[in-house]
């Protein structure tokens, strides 16, 4: 192990000597290793991107400096991009750019981006009956109001109507849905009755309003009550 510390020492004393030839960089990170026993130095040069350079009362390196060091790490400046998303020809070899310069970027994407995300929904079977709203393991599966928002700046409404009643918390036609794609394995929205009254979230909404002695359209239709207005209109029986 000592061996391997001082091979990597004299490489990272090397490149900071020639990015600051005033060797004020290289003093620093000297005391800094010196402090360090090798477990710790093993475990410091393991970090992401654990170097940096030293600037404020030093001068920044120059391009010739920056492409001397490189050199010295044999690491190219310019290098080509390979573009498979764009073309592969008949061997499956992707397309490649012509020699630039590339930039690695040592910010940690936010978790939305990440492929694989640390927490998942993959049902959504735990949820509050009463507002309608996925709880415990469920509760990220939901759909944020700025990504509605986003939804309605590109004028995808089928989209959000999709999201916001089968896909959230319009039970009956969440049923439809399911047993229409397990029976024939495609569903429109045509295919689902989207009653007006078939949102648990719009339910206790409106609910709370009739409490407060409001009127409101969220689910009751010419000032009746749902159940009311199925009966006058003979969709359901008093004894339903």
């Amino acid at each position: 192990m000592n061996q391997q510390r001082l091979k990597a020492e004299r490489l990272i004393y090397q490149v900071y000597d020639i990015l600051d030839p005033s060797g004020r960089n290289t003093e620093f990170w000297k005391n800094e290793f010196n402090n360090m026993n090798d477990e710790q130095f093993k475990k410091y040069i393991s970090k992401s991107f654990p170097f940096y350079y030293q600037t404020g009362a030093f001068k920044e390196p120059s391009m010739g400096e920056i492409y001397k060091a490189l050199n010295a790490l044999n690491v190219p400046l310019l290098e080509p991009v390979y573009l498979p998303y764009k073309y592969k020809d008949s061997n499956g070899n992707p397309m490649k750019t012509k020699e630039c310069l590339v930039i690695y970027l040592h910010m940690k994407r936010m978790k939305q981006l990440l492929t694989k995300k640390n927490g998942m929904s993959i049902d959504t079977k735990t949820r509050d009956m009463k507002t309608g709203l996925l709880t415990g393991v469920d509760k990220n599966g939901k759909e944020s109001d700025h990504e509605f928002e986003s939804l309605a700046i590109s004028g995808l409404y089928n989209t959000m109507k999709e999201f916001s009643r089968p896909r959230a918390d319009s039970m009956n036609d969440k049923n439809i849905m399911n047993n229409t794609i397990k029976t024939t394995g495609i569903v429109s929205l045509k295919d689902l009755p989207e009653d007006l009254d078939d949102s648990l979230s719009k339910n206790l909404i409106s609910t709370y309003y009739i409490g407060a002695q409001l009127y409101t359209s969220f689910v009751n239709e010419e000032y009746l009550l749902p159940y009311t207005y199925r009966v006058k209109h003979k969709k359901i029986s008093r004894i339903d």
